[in-house]
């Protein structure tokens, strides 16, 4: 008799604990603790199939059968209880996670992306200096008077780094040709800032329109 009122009250708590998984989010070991929930109809089984087969021998051997009924009762209960301890076993970074937060712990922010320089640079004016990255790691540009180009890569902290830059050797009357003199860039603010030697900005320029 006491075997489907425990059946029930289980199933009943194993509903209520579904809830628990609800926060997750993707940090709990769903497979270990619902490969656990699976198990538990097996063992069940194996429970009353172990505590009819002892009532068969008791009964064969001549003696009292009730500590049959009262074993399967134990092992059902022990199969709840086991499930569900290892079915909260893997919500346990859940826990840990929220225990930590109610403690003040703030999860650090995470860090922007990288800014891709990638494209070109520069208002478009006539003899007005620009740049053009490509996404294979060479660039190309005027700096108002002479052609340049060269290489770049990336630093991780997002900073340009010109490996090469060459430029023609015309001379013009009038015209600052700073952006020849550029070692690095930074893009900030959707602004490309060409840094001199000094690692310092000389000059910038807009994206293209």
């Amino acid at each position: 008799m006491l075997l489907p009122v425990i059946l029930v009250v289980v199933h009943i708590g194993q509903i209520f604990e579904q809830f628990s998984t609800v926060g997750c989010e993707g940090i709990c070991d769903l497979d270990f603790s619902l490969g656990a929930r699976a198990a538990y109809p097996w063992e069940v089984a194996a429970s009353v199939g172990i505590a009819l087969l002892l009532a068969v021998v008791l009964r064969l051997t001549g003696k009292v059968t009730y500590v049959a009924p009262l074993a399967g009762v134990v092992l059902v209960l022990s199969s709840a209880i086991i499930t569900s301890l290892l079915f909260h076993a893997g919500l346990a970074p859940m826990y840990e996670r929220n225990a930590r937060i109610a403690q003040g712990y703030a999860p650090p922010a995470p860090a922007p992306p990288i800014p891709d320089p990638t494209g070109s640079w520069g208002t478009g004016a006539e003899g007005a200096p620009y740049l053009v990255f490509s996404s294979d790691g060479t660039f190309a540009g005027n700096d108002g008077c002479n052609d340049v180009n060269g290489q770049w890569t990336q630093n991780p902290d997002g900073r340009v780094m010109f490996s090469t830059l060459t430029a023609t050797a015309n001379v013009c009357d009038g015209v600052d040709t700073w952006l020849s003199e550029g070692r690095s860039a930074t893009v900030a603010d959707d602004f490309l800032y060409i840094n001199g030697s000094a690692g310092s900005p000389i000059g910038g320029l807009p994206p293209a329109p």
